[in-house]
């Protein structure tokens, strides 16, 4: 089973269910003691609610490596291999990714396979957003382990850039273009924040801005906001946020549109911020010279 794109709707899948694997990719979001956002496994949203037949992809620890310094790192190869069996996936399962939020979450899983090399994996378009908007059944509770899958992961294509590459980047002695994928406000920064703002000479084209109803993503709308944002396939555009997390959104979306030649920066804001000697752009920026515009 075959399809032209990485996202398959709704309709697509409820005729399928019984042909494939969907995965739950949903990650918790909670308040922190300091009234920030924190990031938790999303089990017990999955077993309150989730698609008929769905098994939970563990984005915290089975798609992510829990000893790094970073949260959503990605894993060693060999990882990503045991998670994916312990989902039943084989060599040639076509699986389909879901979440409950933008997309996002459902995509770097998608991004994670990928760059494993483990392909036929899709993102169903809307996730559980646009699943239950169509008025299509849902359950609660967890489904039986499936059978142990064999699929075999193997280095494939570069996926990742990593801090070094994005110094070269920030100080401009690497031209490839950069692009956060944050929401502009965080883009932007606030100046009394401290380590707020965005990496030097990297420019802004926000994920949230290419959903449309129901979280879906369209590529129309997408192709004409890369084109006003000046990302083209071909320039090998580097994507970052936070987390790597809205990056693969933005990476699934550019896809569709035939711009495939995107890389993440893993470690994102949040490395980069953790360090106070690595400089940040609050507000717009000349990206020539990576200072505020003026």
């Amino acid at each position: 089973m075959t399809h032209p794109t990485v996202l398959v709707d709704v309709d697509w899948l409820r005729h399928r269910l019984d042909e494939v694997i969907v995965l739950d990719a949903t990650v918790d979001r909670r308040t922190g003691p300091d009234g920030g956002k924190v990031w938790v496994g999303g089990l017990g949203l999955h077993t309150e609610r989730r698609i008929p037949g769905a098994h939970f992809a563990d984005l915290m620890t089975g798609f992510s490596d829990p000893s790094a310094p970073f949260s959503f790192t990605r894993p060693s190869t060999s990882a990503i291999e045991a998670h994916a069996r312990e989902l039943g996936i084989r060599e040639g399962s076509t699986v389909v990714v879901y979440d409950r939020l933008t997309g996002a979450w459902a995509a770097r899983v998608w991004w994670v396979l990928r760059t494993a090399g483990i392909t036929g994996v899709h993102v169903l378009n809307g996730g559980l957003t646009a699943w239950e908007a169509a008025g299509l059944p849902v359950t609660d509770g967890r489904e039986p382990a499936p059978a142990r899958g064999d699929v075999v992961a193997r280095p494939a294509r570069e996926g990742f850039v990593d801090l070094a590459r994005m110094k070269r980047i920030a100080d401009g002695s690497d031209p490839t273009p950069a692009v956060c994928a944050l929401r502009r406000p965080e883009y932007l920064g606030d100046p009394a924040l401290p380590r707020s703002g965005h990496i030097p000479r990297t420019s802004n084209l926000p994920y949230a801005d290419l959903l449309g109803p129901d979280n879906t993503l369209s590529a129309e709308r997408t192709e004409r906001l890369a084109r006003s944002h000046g990302v083209r396939a071909g320039d090998g555009t580097v994507l970052y946020c936070g987390g790597a997390i809205n990056a693969a959104g933005l990476a699934l979306a550019l896809h569709e549109t035939g711009i495939d030649d995107v890389l993440l920066y893993d470690g994102s804001l949040g490395e980069w911020r953790a360090d106070p000697a690595l400089p940040l752009v609050t507000g717009p920026e000349d990206e020539e010279t990576g200072r505020p515009a003026r």
